[in-house]
């Protein structure tokens, strides 16, 4: 399957987190973590976006809903090594994330990717997204 994202990848799980409650994928330009509760019933998802530039999170738990945030790395010096920390942030970018999403979730259950998928569609108040 071409990718239409020049240099796209597909997401893919994670070498063994040791967490019976999260799964983790990732490619060049997402990371993807998905919790579950004691009954492996999916409760929660963090969409982090442009791992190499402009780093975000869109975050879904259930009870709670969603939330967009920057990420700041706290890298302000070379010499230091801080903890990276959300910080509220503006728009979603719904469509990109949608797409270049769904390009590349080929590789992951299809619970999780219509769940993302879902969620991103339902806050952007488009159908389809």
């Amino acid at each position: 399957m071409a990718l239409p994202f020049p240099g796209a990848t597909l997401l893919k799980e994670t070498w063994n987190t040791h967490d019976t409650n999260r799964r983790w994928f990732s490619d060049d330009y997402f990371d993807l973590i998905v919790w579950y509760d004691t009954d492996r019933r999916l409760i929660g998802f963090q969409l982090c976006y442009d791992m190499q530039g402009n780093e975000h999170a869109f975050t879904w738990r259930e009870g709670t809903g969603t939330a967009h945030h920057r990420i700041d790395s706290g890298e302000s010096s070379p010499l230091k090594n801080m903890t990276p920390v959300l910080v509220p942030d503006g728009a979603v970018p719904y469509n990109m994330l949608a797409r270049q999403f769904r390009e590349r979730a080929a590789n992951i259950d299809a619970d999780i990717t219509a769940l993302v998928l879902r969620k991103l569609s339902e806050e952007s108040g488009e159908d389809g997204v």
